[in-house]
């Protein structure tokens, strides 16, 4: 998830963990061990556009890193001037619920987790939380913001449980209001006669009310989107994207282009060519409507890339950032999804 989230998890779970032996000292100290494992893309500069997608979030966030990774800082708090109070086994215990926490949360994103990487680079995700979600961050800070600033120690100590306990509960509903979703989804599909390859449901932005349903078929990628406010009586409907695997074919035995599709999933489409260039994206993480009724192909994408057709298997890997303009317009059409509205969607 976001590094403010993470960090926050990380303070929250390290004073839980040590705010006996070290009191507040433990919150900077959770909080950095919080944000370590996302401190790969310091190596960013020693690596290719390729070797980054499969560096981040790989061998720092695989269980190996988990046990490992554990042990080697909790021997070193161990031999720190203010941290030597821990016990071995508090240490350690202390470390890997840290790490084992930052890197759960990112598994519950469509992004995912290397878990076992180097061994193997299949990314891990479960898809019940966006990347952003305040609902799952602020009972954070609010626990964390109480055990800086308030007297009483037993207040701190409840508050920041609460904020831990508030938001291990959302992540719960999370997986509940997932399974009701696939649900109505799967229901859609069999009454429109849709055969699916396969399917993922996961929460669309900053929430977890509206969700967004991805279908392989035979035909292309259909997207569809299903609220708790939509009308009982409001079918689902899918739009279609075609992957248009021709347009690509000049590139695709290149080395960035088996890295977008590894990276992806193979949940990628081509939604532009133009001057012997393809726009390929990655399906997964949604798409912003950045206008009314927006085809999906039309809209922003998080995830893309531009491929130089005529460079063929030497053609570089050039990520392009999505052109948003108007931010609060695009949070006011995500809200009346949300709410039911189904225009512009």
């Amino acid at each position: 998830m976001d590094s403010i989230t993470q960090a926050a998890l990380g303070a929250a779970v390290g004073y839980a963990y040590w705010s006996k032996p070290l009191g507040r000292k433990a919150l900077p100290l959770g909080l950095a061990l919080g944000t370590l494992p996302d401190l790969d893309i310091v190596a960013y500069p020693l690596l290719d556009a390729v070797e980054r997608l499969y560096w981040h979030r790989g061998e720092s966030h695989s269980v190996w890193f988990l046990i490992l990774g554990s042990w080697t800082t909790a021997w070193i708090l161990r031999r720190l001037p203010y941290t030597r109070v821990l016990s071995n086994s508090q240490a350690w215990w202390g470390v890997f619920a840290i790490y084992t926490t930052h890197v759960l949360i990112d598994v519950f994103t469509v992004y995912g987790t290397q878990l076992l990487a180097p061994l193997s680079r299949h990314g891990f995700g479960t898809n019940n939380l966006f990347i952003i979600d305040p609902l799952f961050t602020v009972p954070l800070l609010i626990g964390i913001l109480s055990a800086i600033f308030l007297q009483s120690k037993k207040r701190r100590v409840w508050l920041n449980t609460l904020g831990l306990a508030l938001a291990t509960t959302y992540a719960a509903w999370s997986f509940f209001s997932q399974a009701v979703t696939s649900k109505a989804f799967e229901h859609a599909l069999q009454e429109q006669g849709i055969e699916a390859k396969r399917e993922l449901t996961s929460a669309s932005a900053f929430n977890t009310i509206l969700w967004r349903h991805l279908v392989e078929t035979d035909e292309g990628f259909l997207i569809g989107y299903w609220s708790w406010f939509d009308a009982k009586d409001t079918s689902i409907s899918f739009r279609l994207v075609s992957p248009h695997v021709e347009a690509v074919e000049a590139v695709a035995e290149a080395r960035p282009f088996a890295v977008v599709d590894w990276f992806s999933q193979g949940w990628w489409a081509v939604v532009k060519t133009d001057l012997g260039k393809a726009t390929v994206v990655d399906l997964r993480f949604g798409e912003i409507p950045t206008a009314q009724g927006q085809l999906p192909q039309d809209r922003a994408w998080p995830f893309k890339w531009e491929f130089d057709l005529a460079a063929g298997e030497k053609a570089p890997l050039v990520q392009s950032r999505p052109e948003i303009d108007g931010f609060k317009e695009r949070l006011k059409l995500l809200w009346q999804r949300i709410r039911g509205e189904q225009s512009g969607w």
